[in-house]
């Protein structure tokens, strides 16, 4: 089984629903850009139930695509 690169970015968000969702999606796509766009990158996403009722954990991930 290959191994992953280590991701060169890591951010969980916890909070309402709502406002993570919106800051999700921006925060997902200024770390793209920064890091050189779609081409150069990949961004993994993912959402959970937060512990609370009306709250949620989001997670994003930035690695360098692997040369194939």
């Amino acid at each position: 089984m290959p191994t992953r690169s280590r991701p060169l970015v890591a951010v969980r968000l916890i909070g309402p629903t709502a406002t993570v969702t919106a800051h999700a999606a921006t925060i997902a796509a200024q770390l793209v850009a920064h890091h050189g766009g779609r081409d150069r990158v990949t961004c993994r996403t993912s959402t959970r139930t937060g512990g609370y009722s009306g709250e949620s954990r989001a997670y994003i991930t930035i690695t360098r695509k692997e040369p194939q």
